[in-house]
């Protein structure tokens, strides 16, 4: 990218600014990092403190490699280095995301961006209303940012975290901007809204989904954990946008509530999957088969019913609330239920596999205990009768420890047997991750502890007969595993695919 003046970021962190820009010193700008490491002649660094590093530390090695200006925080106490610019902030990760912004001339500007968010079914919703703009919306363009995968108008390509960093992130938007995007959608996960990677974009429309626990090893509450998802709602959605928003959910029925008060000028759309009357959309009536769900509903007072050709209860929830998202954004109705009727399969969310001893076998991310839950709950609602519901699951190290019982719980709940085993394992135990699991699992209750995943699958193929169905959880669209050794190759449907007809 062409230099910018040091000037024209102060103007844009001009909200953020503890202090006046001195102008006397107006640098040419040819890079940004917060990282030292990337740091050249002709960069502005920027100092973050993170949960683990503080970025300050790293100013006299940024200072050594020729650093043109610094951003720190407010309160950075130490002097500046002599004859380097300095802006101060209040708020170093939202600062970031607008010099990122800046820097590659904020290209979100061409296109309008709707996001979902929410602890389960943002991958889904986000596909299903990508297909909706890129089958309804003449003339359209949809890129997409998902966890299972990026498409920046040049073809997908795998991803590596639901949000990007915010740097990575303005590199996409400035892809989508080259290649003639007209449309984005993208998952806001809640790593992602507290650190405002999305700088000052204003959203088209958002989705809430649920909030469930997880995550609880970064936000430490689920208040503070409801407070990043509210972000969205609260700060980042231009007026008179579409916030779709599931209702059934405690914390959906709070935003409702909340939002009323605080930003008027959004178009509110309470969303029910129980029937409710008071709400934008309601579904009356879902009819569930292996392959297929029927649905009867009422939207903005239309009555209406469509062939869903994907199971679950939960795929129904995430089809109707990227209805209500296209629908809210002005695309027209009986367009969007055509639309609905060849809506694709995500890769990896309830992915079906036939196996040869005559079960069905399904791949699904479910990876928190309420997830475990929903899909177990949909596959038990298709059993024939004399089948059984095996459930292979772990939970991945080095993440929220709180989940894992009640990851146990329901497995043990809902499954007539539950297979556990390692998800990523990363730094930890296999059998120590495990260990806690089971202390979720009541006394008495017949399950087995199998840590290695591909053994665990293995031996689930094995208990398997005809009429049977087998979830695999946890890691869904993913073709890796992260252990103690890094990262290997290692893919569920990989797995269950040798054991087809």
């Amino acid at each position: 990218m062409p230099p910018l003046s040091l000037s024209t970021f102060a103007e844009a962190l001009k909200p953020l600014l503890a202090a006046p820009f001195d102008s006397v010193q107006d640098p040419l700008i040819s890079s940004v990092a917060n990282n030292s490491s990337k740091v050249t002649p002709g960069t502005l660094f920027l100092a973050i403190r993170g949960a683990k590093t503080d970025g300050h530390g790293f100013i006299p090695d940024a200072v050594r490699k020729g650093v043109s200006a610094l951003v720190v925080a407010a309160d950075y106490g130490s002097p500046p280095p002599s004859g380097i610019p300095v802006l101060r902030v209040t708020d170093s990760y939202f600062a970031w995301s607008i010099v990122c912004e800046t820097f590659f001339r904020r290209p979100s500007d061409a296109f309008r961006v709707y996001t979902v968010t929410g602890t389960n079914g943002k991958t889904s919703t986000a596909y299903f209303m990508r297909h909706y703009l890129d089958t309804v919306k003449s003339g359209a363009k949809t890129a997409l940012i998902s966890t299972v995968c990026c498409d920046l108008g040049a073809g997908p390509k795998p991803s590596e975290h639901t949000t990007p960093d915010a740097f990575t992130l303005q590199e996409m938007f400035a892809a989508m901007r080259s290649n003639g995007v007209t449309d984005a959608v993208m998952e806001s996960s809640s790593h992602g809204l507290h650190q405002h990677r999305s700088g000052t974009l204003g959203f088209a429309s958002a989705a809430f989904t649920n909030l469930t626990g997880d995550h609880l090893d970064y936000h430490g509450t689920m208040e503070n954990y409801y407070q990043a998802k509210k972000i969205l709602f609260r700060e980042l959605l231009a007026d008179n946008a579409p916030a779709v928003i599931n209702i059934d959910d405690p914390a959906g029925a709070r935003l409702v509530s909340e939002l009323k008060q605080e930003r008027p000028a959004l178009r509110v759309l309470p969303v029910s999957f129980t029937g409710r009357p008071d709400t934008f959309c309601s579904l009356r009536k879902l009819r569930l088969d292996p392959a297929h769900s029927e649905l009867e509903f009422t939207m903005d007072g239309h009555d209406a019913s469509l062939r869903l050709p994907l199971p679950g209860a939960f795929n129904a929830a995430n089809c109707l609330t990227a209805l209500c998202m296209a629908y809210g954004t002005g695309l027209p109705f009986d367009a969007l239920l055509e639309a609905s009727e060849c809506m694709p399969h995500v890769p990896g969310r309830l992915q079906a596999v036939p196996l040869a001893c005559g079960a069905t076998g399904f791949v699904d991310y479910a990876h928190t205990d309420d997830a475990l839950e929903r899909v177990l709950t949909s596959l038990r609602a298709v059993l024939t009768a004399g089948g059984r519901l095996i459930a292979v699951f772990g939970c991945g190290g080095d993440r929220d420890r709180t989940k894992r019982p009640r990851m146990g719980a329901a497995g043990a709940r809902l499954a007539d047997l539950a297979i556990l085993t390692s998800d990523n394992p990363r730094s930890e135990d296999p059998m120590s991750i495990i260990r806690e699991i089971e202390t979720g699992i009541p006394a008495g209750t017949h399950y087995l502890a199998v840590p290695d995943r591909t053994k665990a699958i293995e031996l689930a193929v094995r208990e398997a007969h005809a009429g049977d169905i087998l979830l695999v959880a946890g890691k869904g669209h993913e073709t890796w595993q992260e252990t103690r050794e890094g990262k290997h190759h290692f893919s569920d449907i990989e797995i269950l695919n040798r054991f087809r007809p």
